[in-house]
């Protein structure tokens, strides 16, 4: 299986953080597992009908053209068949700030693309089900993205530069600290973000150092666990487990194994 990530025309740096494309065949069940990463989406299958589940065994039928909000701990899609398909990944605010929605109802979700103001998902299903080429549809999806820049670019606030900011302190940064920076009140910071992000942003925050750090223990040969713990602020690493345990459901040590054994599985390219 090939899984390839193409960065975004400059322009739209702010709003997406990259396209992907995911193809090959899963001629038995596979269960691919994803911690979560702070980052929103919207995704087009041209291959097999997949499911997902988080936090239980019970399987949800994943719609074919969808858009899914943030994600508060791991999930697993349920593959079988033929895997072809191409999606935007979104910063955390930009399918508000294209489409005005209220991020809140999309926590944990993947909803048909339906669902936003404007769009036709079963014409972009069609038009991508007859494109051959990666190329054409990582196209066709900027193109989607370039019509929705100037209201995107409309709706930017001071949210956004709280996300920022979160995001370049690696979520090892306090609300009030996030307040104090962009001089408005936590209450103020607290609601927007709700609105616009979905969460808020103490969980953002926790979220994105999960991210960042569970990236760092997947990608290293050899881990030195006191650097993690006191380069991302734990307490000791009692308290790294058990933030694992609440993200990710199975420990550090058991993450970084089964990230080699899906490297062994997926080909990721850049």
């Amino acid at each position: 299986m090939q899984y390839t990530k193409i960065k975004s025309h400059p322009t739209l740096t702010p709003f997406v953080e990259c396209y992907y494309h995911w193809e090959g065949h899963a001629p038995e069940p596979l269960a691919v597992q994803t911690p979560p990463n702070g980052f929103c989406a919207i995704v087009l299958n041209a291959g097999a009908p997949y499911s997902c589940s988080q936090g239980s065994d019970t399987l949800t039928p994943v719609p074919m053209a969808f858009v899914s909000g943030q994600f508060t701990s791991n999930y697993r899609l349920h593959l079988h068949g033929t895997i072809s398909s191409i999606g935007a990944v979104l910063r955390p605010a930009t399918v508000h700030n294209c489409f005005n929605i209220r991020m809140s109802h999309l926590v944990n979700t993947r909803a048909s693309l339906d669902i936003l103001p404007g769009i036709d998902a079963q014409k972009m299903l069609s038009e991508v089900n007859h494109m051959e080429t990666v190329n054409g549809r990582v196209a066709y999806l900027e193109e989607f993205m370039m019509r929705l820049l100037p209201a995107a670019k409309s709706n930017l606030s001071i949210i956004d530069e709280a996300i920022d900011f979160i995001d370049s302190c690696k979520g090892c940064i306090t609300v009030d600290a996030v307040a104090n920076h962009l001089r408005i009140s936590r209450r103020y910071l607290e609601k927007k973000f709700l609105e616009k992000v979905g969460i808020s942003p103490k969980y953002y925050a926790r979220i994105k150092r999960f991210s960042i750090l569970s990236n760092e223990i997947a990608h290293s040969k050899r881990i030195d666990w006191q650097h993690i713990v006191s380069h991302y602020g734990f307490h000791d690493q009692s308290h790294l487990v058990k933030e694992f345990l609440e993200f990710n459901q199975m420990n550090p040590t058991q993450y970084h194994l089964l990230h080699k054994e899906m490297v062994r599985l997926i080909k990721i390219s850049n």
